[in-house]
């Protein structure tokens, strides 16, 4: 019974090990876009997307993903208008069209909503500067069958949304 309870013991930590060492591994594989566009900067997994060099015309840009149906997209710029986060997301939402909201968050200079489009999971954030006059948006789109690897990434990606200081944007 004893050696039973040891072996057990060792198989555990053998797997806590792995478990660890693949999260170094994807933790690893990381790395920061800043929009030259936008100046908008995201810190994102390169094992799961890969921006297009390509800049769509309102200055977003897309990246492609291995895993069918996901996307992201960033996407910002500057406004004279002084728009606020919740002018913001109405005018986006509305080019979107189709989605199902079931969480949406706000506070001051920034905004979250999620849901479904499509059969999608969608995620849509908004970082709105001090001054009002720049904004930032992210978009997430994935399967719902992949939610439990896209809580982490969703959470990750979210935080690190930001507004590089003007004339900082590097790529």
């Amino acid at each position: 019974m004893i050696r039973l309870l040891v072996g057990l013991n060792r198989l555990g930590l053998c797997v806590l090990l792995l478990g660890l060492s693949g999260q170094a591994h994807a933790a690893s594989t990381w790395e920061t876009f800043t929009s030259q566009f936008s100046g908008c900067s995201i810190y994102y997994p390169t094992y799961v997307f890969t921006p297009k060099r390509q800049i769509d015309a309102d200055g977003a840009t897309s990246f492609t993903s291995g895993l069918a149906a996901a996307s992201l997209v960033i996407a910002g710029g500057s406004s004279e208008k002084n728009s606020s986060v919740a002018e913001i997301v109405r005018t986006y939402l509305k080019q979107v069209e189709g989605e199902n909201i079931t969480y949406r968050r706000q506070q001051g200079g920034w905004a979250v909503y999620s849901g479904y489009r499509g059969g999608l999971i969608y995620y849509l954030k908004v970082v709105l500067s001090k001054d009002r006059r720049r904004a930032c948006v992210l978009e997430l789109k994935y399967p719902p069958t992949h939610k439990l690897e896209f809580d982490f990434i969703v959470t990750r990606i979210s935080k690190s949304l930001r507004l590089v200081q003007a004339g900082l944007a590097t790529r």
